[in-house]
């Protein structure tokens, strides 16, 4: 209940600041300039963004192993773009943003 209940305090807030948690296959649009669809690949240790026009936008991916978690974001101007995990580390949550 307290994790169902933090998630859905957290995703009014995402979406207030331009970020969209997604977790497997999601879409997120704002307005009609950004529309961008999210993958896990590659077994699990990647993120692939797809995006339908090339305006800027922050790709974000949170990757853990048994005992550290790690944050990458890169900022990307194109359609498509990957994030992978450093080696020993899997996918736990994905994001896009403008």
């Amino acid at each position: 209940m307290l994790k169902r209940t933090l998630i859905s305090l957290a995703v009014p807030a995402m979406l207030a600041t331009g970020l969209l948690a997604m977790g497997g296959s999601a879409s997120a649009a704002t307005g009609d300039r950004f529309e961008c669809k999210l993958r896990t690949v590659d077994a699990g240790n990647a993120s692939l963004a797809h995006c339908r026009y090339r305006d800027d936008y922050v790709h974000w991916i949170r990757c853990e192993n048994s005992s550290r978690s790690l944050e990458v974001t890169e900022e990307f101007n194109g359609r498509r773009n990957v994030l992978d995990c450093p080696n020993g580390y899997r996918l736990r949550n994905q994001a896009i943003g403008i």
